[in-house]
């Protein structure tokens, strides 16, 4: 069965306060748009595990027999959960170089 992204929630917390911070430090118009948009995303792919989750459970208790619109949907949020870790793993390839760049 299918499970929601709660651990990918934390991401969007801490993202979420590193944005509140930096608004501090420089224009909150930026750090606000960064992390609202880190927030939509994550809410997106949480929506997604759900609908894939629904779809499974559906099935599992016979009430939809649409074995190809559950496929669809698991996925779907298969490919959502993957492009969300790419991007936070590009994400913190870039934090790791900016951090090892020599002043």
């Amino acid at each position: 069965m299918v499970r929601g992204v709660n651990g990918l929630s934390a991401y969007s917390q801490m993202a979420q306060a590193q944005a509140n911070q930096a608004a501090a430090r420089s224009d909150p118009a930026d750090a606000a748009g960064f992390g609202d948009s880190l927030s939509q995303a994550v809410g997106a792919v949480e929506t997604q595990q759900h609908h894939a989750d629904g779809a499974l459970s559906l099935l599992a208790s016979g009430e939809v027999v649409d074995l190809h619109g559950t496929m669809i949907e698991l996925e779907k949020a298969d490919i959502a959960l993957r492009t969300l870790v790419s991007v936070r793993d590009k994400f913190i390839a870039a934090y790791e170089q900016v951090m090892n760049m020599s002043v």
